[in-house]
């Protein structure tokens, strides 16, 4: 059987509707993507939210309720657990956590999701809180984040119980693929655009890619991989 690396959509597919919403989940469900890439931040009355940048039309998610930011911004940001809902049973999740100080909250209905059979990965930039989930939730998929340096990776990711590390495009080369495989660690890229990098689809060592271009990585797989 041909390898088939797993297509992330990056914050669902917002050609044409705003990323991280219900719409653009939508769109990359219909697309034919295998897993879509959200990320989680928390409001000011605790609610866990889904959005990408601390603030909004210069509104911080954190400073006040959801219904106060929503009034503020004229844009709702879908929740967590309606996105976990939604997907249940439709389509594998990687969920981004943007900040710390709230592992145990936001473990809970990641975990009810996986022992529902869910396919989750959770994945963040910050070592220290992969490390508590790791203790937190053991039998959890984690994934660490890169985006500046690829230095000691493979090192970093263990130390954070992380099983997979997702690397920026600009970091992967041949050593850095080398690295993780010997160390028995998942590689999944992020940036990947098909007319750039169309030929790591062919590459058994790549377990998945995140993506803008959904259609144009799928085509790609397609056409590599037959």
């Amino acid at each position: 059987m041909p390898h088939r690396p797993s297509v992330i959509a990056h914050r669902g597919v917002h050609t044409d509707v705003n990323e991280n919403t219900m719409e653009a989940f939508e769109l990359a469900l219909a697309a034919g993507a295998d897993m879509i890439e959200l990320d989680v931040r928390r409001t000011g009355d605790g609610q866990l939210a889904i959005l990408h940048d601390h603030a909004h039309a210069g509104v911080a998610l954190d400073s006040c309720s959801l219904d106060e930011f929503s009034e503020r911004t004229s844009m709702r940001p879908p929740l967590l657990e309606e996105v976990l809902a939604w997907a249940s049973g439709r389509i594998a999740l990687d969920v981004e956590l943007k900040e710390d100080g709230y592992a145990e909250q936001v473990l809970l209905p990641l975990q009810a999701f996986a022992a529902a059979g869910g396919e989750l990965l959770i994945t963040s930039f910050i070592d220290a809180l992969l490390a508590r989930i790791s203790v937190l939730a053991p039998d959890l998929r984690l994934g660490l984040l890169l985006e500046f340096t690829a230095g000691r990776a493979s090192e970093r990711a263990r130390a954070a119980g992380a099983a997979a590390v997702l690397p920026a495009m600009k970091l992967v080369d041949e050593r850095l693929i080398a690295e993780l495989t010997d160390a028995d660690l998942e590689l999944i890229v992020w940036d990947f655009m098909a007319e750039d990098h169309a030929t790591l689809m062919s590459d058994a060592r790549v377990a998945g890619v995140i993506t803008d271009d959904v259609p144009g990585a799928l085509a790609a797989r397609a056409a590599l991989t037959a």
